[in-house]
């Protein structure tokens, strides 16, 4: 894949996503989000934003106190943000408060 720009509002990769499996999909979120996120909640309070939802939602949307890099994103959150976010996510978006390394293929 190729990573977009580092600017406001880049663009949405141009990679396939392969299929989901929602069952191996939750044990992924529990083993590697749940310590952090929830699926909802009160984003003002959490130590992590909620993800339920996240698809559709801009960047830094929620009440949660967002890094100043996630907040000028710029973009809205879709599959294929999300899959290249998920693999590095300091590399996708410098800047972000998230510490977590990636998911692995």
């Amino acid at each position: 894949f190729k990573m977009p720009p580092k600017k406001k509002g880049f663009a949405e990769p141009k990679i396939d996503v392969p299929e989901g499996d929602a069952t191996n999909g939750r044990a992924i979120f529990d083993a590697n989000c749940s310590a952090c996120h929830a699926l909802d909640g009160d984003a003002k309070s959490a130590s992590a934003p909620p993800l339920g939802g996240v698809v559709g939602r801009k960047t830094g949307a929620t009440a949660f106190g967002y890094s100043k890099a996630v907040k000028n994103a710029g973009f809205t959150w879709s599959d294929k943000h999300l899959y290249v976010f998920l693999k590095n996510p300091s590399k996708y978006i410098p800047g972000n408060r998230m510490a977590f390394a990636g998911v692995a293929d």
